[in-house]
């Protein structure tokens, strides 16, 4: 017998260059409604499931949209039928959300957050079922069996569904998925066809292994497992080589929601051919920020217009622009164009732009980042401030309160915004060099022999 109910509601490179071709049957599409008529539909739905789950404790399941079906029946379907509504992870045993449908107003999103030993968050997004099926005497959900629905909803705005797992800054995880071992410290996304299981690395590295063959992939990368008559819980045969994904997996899908939102890869990977100069813009008179050495393999956020740079990340996650005349490319289309580096995606509504001070005497709105600028106003405890931007070199925030603009140190602010999204704003005061000391720096003191 499980445990009781839980309800609250308010809610290294690689050796191997690997080149095979695409085991993964063509998507279906099943687009009826434009993504300009439908768009605002669909991010009401992110925005909903963000404020109701971003950031809820480990060992639960949130719901993020509407109500899922669940197994066993009774109390604890009906306890996970409110948006935001916790339940312990180890009380259920089958999942299945509902698919996003616009024109109903309904989508189906749902978070697992498993704890040690499994060390991850599944994120369930449309038409998705999971079923636990770990062995007795075993944690919950260190097995699972996932099946996706395999056309895109009629909005042309939405994702086709999927299950994304991560795991926390630093960490790393095992799981089984569909009888495949997975072992990754990153980002990875789930899909099912009618006869087969695909594996797409987002961030970090991945590795799957079935009959003894263990396929290492990269962002950017996939690996696929197959099948037989529909049976899930059992691949036939080993992984696939991994080949660069199909963008069609990732189109759409709101990032934000994860509880590390991260700037999606584009398909394949590169390898610096030698030491290359990774800078901080797609130019050579950029700053260098790291000299990348030869034969590390990196995944592609990005490209300039002409192609002759690339916006790329290292699994460290260092990111920076490299020219592609220095790189050995397994790609397929980059989609993804621009001239600058973007910040990485920020939350849906309200949760990416507020903060509420935390200091209980308030905190000083100052001029610049740090404590030797002079204080503006004072904000009281509990006000909420409106996020603008980050410092370039303190961990200081610039917010607005009240028509009135300043700097408070991170510290004193509680957000669930991303911090790492809001843009930096370089215009900010430079620390003023302190006053020097006589004595210090060249300066001498007084010769008490000649009378000062």
């Amino acid at each position: 017998m499980k445990k009781r109910i839980i309800i609250l509601l308010l809610i290294g490179t690689a050796a191997v260059w690997l080149t095979t071709s695409r085991a993964q049957e063509p998507l279906p599409s099943t687009i009826a409604v434009s993504g300009d008529v439908c768009a605002p539909t669909i991010t009401q739905f992110w925005s909903a499931a963000t404020g109701a789950c971003i950031n809820k404790p480990e060992g639960f399941a949130c719901n993020g949209g509407a109500a899922p079906s669940v197994e066993p029946p009774g109390p604890v379907e009906s306890a996970m039928a409110s948006l935001g509504a916790l339940v312990e992870v180890a009380q259920i045993d089958v999942l299945h959300t509902p698919p996003i449908n616009a024109a109903e107003g309904r989508a189906g999103i749902a978070y697992l957050r498993l704890a040690a030993p499994i060390n991850m968050t599944l994120l369930a997004l449309g038409d998705v079922v999971l079923r636990d099926v770990s062995p007795p005497d075993f944690p919950a959900w260190q097995s699972a069996v996932v099946q996706t629905a395999t056309t895109f909803p009629s909005c042309g705005a939405a994702p086709l569904s999927a299950l994304i797992l991560q795991v926390p800054v630093g960490g790393s995880g095992r799981i089984v998925i569909n009888g495949a071992s997975l072992q990754m410290n990153g980002t990875v996304l789930v899909h099912t066809s009618s006869n087969s299981t695909v594996f797409v690395g987002l961030s970090g590295l991945a590795s799957l292994t079935t009959a003894g063959r263990e396929a290492v992939f990269y962002p950017g990368q996939q690996v696929t497992i197959t099948h037989q008559d529909g049976n899930f819980a059992a691949p036939v045969g080993v992984p696939s080589n991994a080949i660069p994904f199909d963008s069609a997996l990732i189109r759409h899908l709101p990032i934000a929601l994860l509880d590390r939102p991260l700037t999606l890869p584009q398909p394949g990977t590169v390898v610096t051919q030698g030491a290359v100069n990774m800078r901080s813009n797609p130019n050579t008179s950029s700053g260098v920020i790291v000299q990348v050495p030869s034969g590390e393999i990196l995944s592609i956020l990005g490209r300039t217009l002409d192609g002759e740079w690339y916006n790329v990340r290292r699994l460290s996650g260092e990111t920076g622009w490299m020219s592609a005349d220095l790189l050995l490319r397994n790609i397929d289309a980059i989609e993804v164009v621009y001239e600058a580096t973007p910040v990485p995606p920020q939350r849906y509504g309200e949760l990416g732009t507020r903060g509420r001070v935390l200091a209980a005497n308030g905190v000083n709105l100052r001029v610049g980042p740090d404590i030797v600028f002079p204080a503006i106003v004072t904000v009281p405890t509990e006000a909420t401030v409106n996020l603008i931007a980050r410092s370039p070199y303190s961990p200081w925030v610039k917010v607005e309160v009240s028509g009135i603009e300043g700097w408070v140190a991170l510290v004193n602010i509680e957000t669930q915004a991303f911090i790492d999204a809001l843009p930096i704003d370089f215009n900010a005061p430079p620390i003023p060099p302190p006053t020097a000391i006589p004595g210090m720096f060249g300066n001498a003191f007084p010769d008490p022999n000649r009378g000062g």
